[in-house]
Parts: C-alpha cells; structure tokens; sequence
C-alpha cells in the first residue's frame, strides 16, 4: 500500500469539507498520514464528530509564520517533527500553497497540489499574499499532478504558464442521506434558510431589501460568523454552529434554501458543495448566479441583482416555493456529483 503525506492549512475537526472527506476516502487504498495546521491562538468552533484517521498529527499553527523569518523557522521546526522522514512517503498532498516551503527540495517523491481556492483573494495582508503567490508559482513548476476545483481556477493556474497534469477536481457530495421534494402548500409565512460560513462575501444588502418589500418571509442563517458585521433584523435570524448531522432536522421546515453571495474574486472561482447540500434535502434552492454554477440551472433558482432577488422571491412566495426537480433528477445528479466519483477520478489520475 503506497504512502501518502496529506497536509492540511486547516484544523481537521474544522467544518467537515473537501480536506477532511478526501483524506478519509484516500485511506481507503492509501496509507495516509495527515499532518493539520492548529490555530492556538484563534478560537474556533470545533466539530465534536470523531472520524480521525489512524495517524493524524496536529501542529500548533504559529501565528505570522507567512510574513515573519523567526515565526517561519518556528512553524518550520514543529512540521518537520510532525512529518519525520519525508523518504517514506510515496507521494506528498499540499492543501495549500505555502505549504510547499516545508517540503525539501530533494523530496523525490510524487507531490500533489490539490488547488481549493483563489487563496491570495481571502488575504489582505500583502505580504502574505505574495507569499501565497511565490509558493503557488513553484508548485506550478514542481507539482507532478494539480487538481482545481473550479474551471476558473484551473484556467488562472494555466495562465501562470502551466499547461499540463492540472485536472479539474470539482467539490462533490457525501451520498449518506437525500431527502425527496415534498409537495407544497402556500401558507402564511416561510421560512428561507443558509447554512455554512458567514463571512465578508454575505450579499446582506441584498437580503434586507427582500424583507422590506416582502412581508411573508424570515431569513435564518446557520454556521460559524468570520470577520463580517451582522445585520440587526427582526426577521434575519442567526442560528450559531450546528453540526453536520443535525443540518436536517434543524432545516426541515425551512421552504427554501439561499446562497446569497456578492461577486467578487472568491466567489468566482468556488465550486459550492453548498449547492449539492442543499439540492439533498429536497428543497427551493435560490443562488446568485455566476458562470461556474450555471450547470446547477435544471435544480437551482438564479438571480444576478438585488432586485432580481426581490422579484424572484416575490415568485416564488406566490406558487410556495417549489422545487425545480424532482426526486429521480435529484438522486441522478447527486450520484454523478458524489464524493465517491471525485474521488475515484482523483486516484485515477494519481
């Protein structure tokens, strides 16, 4: 059974996402030893679920360790630990671009960079931004095998004049439990749910507009808030962390499920496993729109304005908020989208 060194940026019991679930399929025809960056001084809320891997080893996360020598040594030194000898690995997994600078040089294993985000657009700090850059632009030259979760990513790296062994790697879904459309009714109020990181790309204006020209309607957001202020609405409500679980008894009665983003450089390049979260529960899926999710159109409501939110919610409140499929679509491009099939492309190409 080949080796593999798997590095994550974030904590394992971090929200359960493309990290952690690949990790766990990979070790299924893999040894995978996952080596996890820990903030220590960051306080995050934690997934209480226990599906560790029979070597996971946590690394404190130091803080500047992207911008500052002394910190980079540090950080350096508690990796190199963590890892041990780099010769017993067949292949080394990155997470994350400035990962690259804590593997030797004369590493002579296969490395992989599993490319997830337009990472440098998350950061404002400029020299962590050119660290990201620096570190992306070697593994370009050095990976032996890229895999971009979007088409917007993988032609952003193409254009940093790579231009093969990078595969496109969409998100996917985990196929434990669908839950089928239900027939509608029309009622007196409904409920229009989120769920997922709360953070600075919210299209919150968007939102409140809705409510002022909609009185039927109450917005409830569930997941952990980051760097973003809150609105303060009487029908926005905030839900805190609920785990993964229990996502589907805490949205059962919800009518529909939104992805209410602004667009900018994050967004553009994200492939949602929102989108195929939500499309299993059998609900009303409203998203804005943006070129990489509109293969979602047979199953997702679209809308590109504030105004277009407004009138398509006013719509939709008329008819009940109905699906836009049915179950035997729903399982079909669920199934075809599954974590399982990613996966298998992944070891394929691996």
């Amino acid at each position: 059974m080949k080796k593999i060194l798997y590095l994550m940026a974030v904590d394992w019991y971090w929200i359960k996402q493309r990290p952690q679930i690949i990790a766990l399929e990979l070790s299924k025809d893999y040894e995978v030893t996952v080596v996890y960056l820990s903030e220590i001084f960051q306080k995050l809320e934690l997934r209480k679920e226990k599906d560790e891997l029979p070597d996971s080893r946590q690394v404190p996360a130091i803080p500047f360790r992207d911008k500052n020598k002394a910190a980079c040594r540090i950080q350096r030194h508690f990796m190199k630990k963590a890892m041990g000898r780099l010769d017993q690995y067949d292949m080394v997994w990155l997470g994350y671009p400035t990962l690259y600078k804590y593997i030797p040089s004369d590493y002579k294993g296969k490395i992989i960079y599993d490319c997830m985000d337009n990472h440098e657009a998350f950061c404002e700090d400029k020299k962590i931004q050119s660290e990201i850059r620096k570190n992306e632009k070697e593994l370009l030259k050095h990976a032996d095998v890229i895999f971009a979760t979007s088409q917007y990513l993988k032609n952003k790296l193409m254009a940093g004049g790579r231009k093969e062994g990078i595969y496109l790697s969409r998100n996917g879904f985990e196929m434990n439990r669908l839950y089928p459309p239900k027939a509608v009714s029309q009622k007196g109020h409904y409920k229009i749910g989120y769920f997922g990181t709360i953070s600075e790309w919210m299209d919150f204006e968007a939102v409140e507009k809705s409510l002022e020209r909609n009185p039927l309607i109450q917005y409830h957001f569930i997941g952990p808030v980051h760097q973003t202020r809150l609105p303060s609405h009487p029908r926005i409500i905030f839900e805190g962390v609920v785990e993964h679980q229990q996502l589907y008894e805490k949205t059962k009665d919800y009518d529909c499920l939104i992805m209410p983003f602004q667009i900018n450089e994050i967004i553009l390049a994200v492939d949602p496993v929102k989108l195929y979260e939500y499309i299993s529960l059998g609900k009303c899926v409203i998203s804005v729109e943006y070129e990489e999710i509109k293969r979602f159109e047979p199953y997702v409501y679209f809308y590109k304005t504030a105004d277009g939110l407004e009138k398509l919610i006013e719509k939709l409140t008329k008819s009940g908020f109905p699906c836009k499929y049915t179950e035997e679509q729903q399982r079909g491009f669920l199934k075809e989208n599954s974590w399982e099939s990613r996966c298998e492309g992944i070891e394929a190409v691996l």
